[in-house]
């Protein structure tokens, strides 16, 4: 809910609870430069890789599409997206868990990939950061919406 100050309308307010703050720049941010990093570590995985089993088929479309959502979450998190922040928040999430079970079966296979455990406090920021900027994003798109539904469209 808005608390509308002394002398300042409701449409000032929307307009004031729709500017991105710092930490929903910074969380998108990080969860675009981790789906950019997932990326280039399933094409790491794809192209270390020679034989080509079933399971590591699974895990490089899982790789992959945890990458490209991530790093279009994010994108729409620096945007401001209520939906971005809860999704990338959960995209993180198993992100960090699977990268750094891919680390660990990298390490047992005998591949090092540096990548895959860079991962991780990316992944862990990006997580932080994405799950403090839910409320926010969640009163913005509310803010939008008013907004839209005066003719005001803001663009995002």
């Amino acid at each position: 809910m808005n608390v509308v100050g002394v002398g300042q309308s409701q449409d000032d307010a929307d307009l004031a609870a729709i500017v991105v703050p710092p930490n929903a720049k910074f969380g998108g941010g990080a969860l675009l430069l981790l789906g950019v990093l997932t990326l280039v570590l399933c094409l790491q995985t794809v192209l270390i890789i020679v034989r080509y089993q079933a399971i590591l088929l699974v895990v490089v479309v899982i790789m992959f599409v945890l990458g490209a959502g991530s790093a279009l979450l994010g994108f729409q998190l620096t945007r401001g997206s209520g939906k971005a922040a809860v999704l990338g928040t959960g995209f993180a999430g198993v992100t960090f868990v699977l990268s750094g079970a891919w680390f660990v079966c990298a390490i047992l296979s005998n591949v090092v990939s540096l990548l895959a455990l860079l991962l991780m406090p990316i992944a862990a920021a990006a997580l932080l950061f994405c799950a403090i900027s839910i409320g926010w994003a969640k009163r913005a798109d509310l803010a939008r919406e008013r907004l839209r539904a005066q003719g005001l469209d803001s663009g995002l």
